[in-house]
């Protein structure tokens, strides 16, 4: 049997490994673009802030895949997918399939800001090579303008933060870490963030940049402000690499379509993982698209076991984060800018804390912690099993490691963990 993946990140890897663990004979291939062995994406906001070393960034020692018989081929830009042939073409090479995993990730979405296209300080803040290239070109003396304060954004802000004499963060959203805060929780965050010398704009973002001799000098915000800038991070979010799937016409709608339980897409032997596909939350059953590392890991690991005629039973997938930023851990998880009337939300603060659950009559369906994160494992695990709180005996807020089920029916304590 052989097993072509195009991809090389957290989906990409899983998927390898899990068939290698199913199937021992089958040739397995990796392909991707970037000129990097498999490595942590999350890690290159470490590398640029200095507390990592690019060598630890790496997922797999070089002697896993040689023990596995993995052929990962680096710097190999898939440019068409065959179905009749079952071949993945890289320029003139030909990767021939039985069956094929696409794990193409995520692309920058960068708007239009007028004159800085080709701007040689001008950065995405996404992959290794964008990280190196940043960190090369700032010094203490630099100022820097990152736009977008999602998760990118924040952690691209931060690693600059350690080096640069500024940093003006620029938002369109009234908030900061817009997808994972809900209002409450992000005012507490963005004064925090503000203490470690940030500088916030919100609901506002550059629209024209002024450039001399090919590096942008400044940025005119639509609100009107000028922000001098050495360098200018677009890190406003992410969108489905597709391409690949599109042009070998598989059902695409905003991401790859995929079988839930499978990972096939509407090809029976093209199976697809992590960011390029559309999820269906198991929470509200809302198809979106959960760019999430964990959520990539789980989807590689489904499409690998069943590529290699393994039929393991899968749960749903939900968002989950896990993130720290000076010092500040922040775990959320679920349905946590739910709206509607079946909704409700318990919220305590103490000092540097913050607590917010959010519930669905007698179910828990999200949390938001800020520097409380120590229940984080067993409100996922409430969250995960679609536990009937209204069976347990105790203080959710408080206690939730002493919650007993009924005793009529069985006695079972809770446990659980998360990795920060």
């Amino acid at each position: 049997m052989k097993y072509v993946i195009i991809g090389a990140s957290a989906a990409g890897i899983a998927a390898a490994q899990t068939i290698r663990e199913t199937d021992k004979n089958g040739e397995i291939t990796v392909l991707t673009k970037e000129n990097y062995f498999p490595y942590s994406r999350p890690s290159i906001s470490y590398l640029l802030k200095g507390t990592v070393e690019e060598k630890r960034m790496f997922l797999k020692r070089p002697q896993f895949y040689a023990e596995n018989n993995i052929n990962v081929i680096t710097g190999t830009q898939v440019t068409k997918i065959d179905r009749e042939k079952k071949i993945a073409k890289a320029g003139r090479k030909e990767y021939p399939y039985d069956k094929l995993c696409i794990a193409t990730g995520s692309k920058p979405f960068v708007p239009h800001v007028e004159n800085a296209d080709g701007c040689k300080n001008v950065f995405t803040f996404l992959d290794l090579a964008s990280a190196k290239a940043l960190k090369k070109a700032v010094n203490k003396n630099s100022r820097a303008v990152v736009i977008g304060a999602g998760l990118i954004g924040m952690k691209a802000a931060e690693g600059l933060s350690k080096i640069c004499a500024s940093v003006d963060v620029a938002e369109l959203s009234p908030r900061v870490l817009p997808s994972i805060l809900d209002e409450k929780s992000a005012v507490f965050v963005k004064k925090y963030l503000e203490e470690h010398g940030i500088s916030f704009h919100l609901q506002d973002t550059a629209v024209t940049a002024n450039v001399k001799n090919g590096t942008v000098k400044s940025v005119l915000l639509k609100s009107g402000e000028t922000l001098e800038c050495d360098v200018l991070v677009i890190a406003v979010g992410v969108r489905p690499e597709t391409a690949l799937a599109e042009k070998a016409g598989l059902e695409v709608n905003r991401g790859i379509i995929v079988n839930q339980q499978t990972m096939q897409t509407s090809d029976k032997d093209i199976y697809a993982a992590g960011d390029c596909t559309v999820s269906v939350d198991m929470l509200d059953g809302s198809e979106k698209i959960i760019a999430l590392w964990p959520n990539a890991v789980y989807q590689g690991m489904a499409a690998g076991a069943h590529m290699a005629g393994g039929n393991p039973e899968t749960n749903g997938a939900y968002s989950v984060n896990a993130i720290d930023f000076y010092g500040l851990r922040i775990c959320t998880c679920g349905l946590i800018n739910a709206a509607g009337e079946q909704y409700s939300d318990k919220v305590k603060t103490n000092g540097t804390s913050y607590k917010r659950l959010i519930f669905e009559g007698s179910r828990l369906v999200g949390f938001v912690l800020i520097n409380s994160s120590e229940n984080a494992g067993i409100y996922t695990n409430l969250i995960s099993n679609k536990v009937d709180l209204s069976t347990l005996e105790g203080d959710i807020m408080e206690t939730p490691s002493l919650f007993l089920f009924n005793r009529e029916t069985r006695t079972e304590k809770l446990t659980g963990g998360i990795a920060l």
